[in-house]
């Protein structure tokens, strides 16, 4: 019984979340004191020893370090040097946006920061020059979520210490170019079923941008040294995040109360309560009974695509880091004993992290919600609304399939 009432307290937290607009990772935070206090006998030091402490540390430096190039204009100032590569040409402005995103989320700045940056510039000129909303939306969105899962940006550094945490072992970038190769299979057709080769119109005008000046040189240097400090000498990424800002801040690249006030405070706090929240879940047997349900689902040919729609489909009315992977890549190691590793803890892990975030153009969803936030005056916002909904459907399934015959193939093993 106590299984069922710590299972349900995640479902109530979300529900209670979503409906009064609370951030998810509050709501857990009380459940967990009250959960492992009344029914687990744990105290209080037990409960605090529960917040993943290389988790936060990881995400507030790398979070941080990007504040800085966001403030002084790097990131904006490299999307529009990108854009002008395109010469005018609709389709080519489409496809750089995609591709853009997809190189600024994975060098650290990660999905949500990269889609707040991009949408607002490429909903604009969407608009003025009279190219699907719906097609610059889920494009810049699918970049930022492909790029979302680098070892060295926010989501990424969720999954794989989620990973590490509950001993599925070290994914290092395959987590990462899976996913990108998913996003990228399902941006290609999505962009050729909505005809994007065949763009109304030859060129719009785009203009060059200025140069960088010092404050930005530095910030781009900053992050170049991050890149190749992180994966050639192996330094931990938080660490050298927060060395970088540092000198950027010495430097007077931007102001630091500025840059402290735009790290994701709220994306913090929700995956790092909801992760205290799902310890004590763990610690009270909750995981495991949905472990053995999962179990009773799946056998080695329906496992994955079953997993990517669960996945998938709480990921389009919650959030992929804070709530899809922190409550079900916890499964993974003992849903692979009961299905006798016929399907690996590996296998498992990815295929719920690329799921949970190939849908999360999802209007329920932060990026989603970016999306429609960044749409210009006087547009139809119900109907960006309704055709993102039925894309994520889509992309759900798409993924279901694509990850099946991964799987079956031995890509995905």
């Amino acid at each position: 019984m106590i299984e069922i009432i710590s299972l349900l307290s995640i479902l109530v937290a979300i529900i209670i979340g979503f409906t009064k607009n609370i951030n998810v990772g509050l709501i857990a935070l009380v459940f967990a004191f009250f959960l492992g206090t009344y029914l687990g006998n744990l105290e209080a030091k037990v409960l605090i020893g529960y917040w993943p402490m290389n988790l936060f540390f990881t995400t507030f430096g790398i979070t941080l370090l990007f504040s800085v190039a966001k403030i002084n204009g790097t990131l904006e100032k490299i999307s529009n040097t990108i854009i002008f590569q395109s010469k005018g040409s609709k389709v080519l402005i489409q496809i750089i946006f995609y591709f853009l995103a997809l190189f600024i989320a994975s060098i650290g700045p990660g999905n949500i920061s990269t889609s707040a940056l991009l949408l607002p510039i490429g909903m604009a000129i969407a608009h003025q020059s009279k190219m699907s909303l719906l097609v610059m939306s889920t494009l810049i969105i699918l970049g930022s979520i492909g790029g979302g899962l680098s070892p060295i940006a926010p989501n990424g550094i969720v999954a794989l210490e989620l990973a590490r945490i509950h001993q599925v072992g070290d994914l290092g970038l395959t987590i990462y170019l899976l996913n990108v190769v998913s996003i990228t299979l399902f941006a290609l057709v999505f962009f050729a079923s909505m005809k994007g080769f065949k763009s109304n119109g030859s060129n719009i005008e785009v203009t060059p941008s200025e140069p960088f000046d010092n404050k930005q040189k530095l910030t781009l240097l900053s992050i170049l040294v991050l890149i190749i400090w992180v994966i050639l000498f192996k330094v931990h990424v938080g660490f050298a995040a927060f060395v970088l800002a540092s000198i950027l801040f010495v430097f007077e690249a931007a102001d630091q109360k500025q840059a402290i006030a735009q790290v994701p405070w709220t994306t913090i706090l929700l995956v790092c309560g909801t992760a205290i929240l799902i310890s004590v879940v763990s610690e009270l047997g909750g995981i495991d009974l949905l472990t053995r349900f999962l179990a009773t689902l799946m056998n080695e040919s329906t496992a994955i695509p079953i997993m990517a729609i669960l996945s998938g489909v709480m990921s389009i009315f919650s959030s992929a880091v804070g709530v899809v992977m922190p409550t079900l890549i916890p499964t993974a190691v003992n849903l692979s004993n009961e299905l006798s590793s016929v399907v690996s803890p590996a296998a498992i892990t990815i295929t719920i992290a690329l799921a949970s975030h190939m849908t999360t153009m999802s209007p329920f969803s932060v990026m989603g919600a970016l999306a429609l936030a960044s749409l210009p005056e006087g547009v139809n916002e119900k109907q960006l609304f309704k055709n993102l909904f039925i894309v994520s459907f889509v992309s759900l399934a798409f993924v279901a399939i694509l990850l099946g015959v991964f799987h079956r193939i031995g890509i995905l093993s």
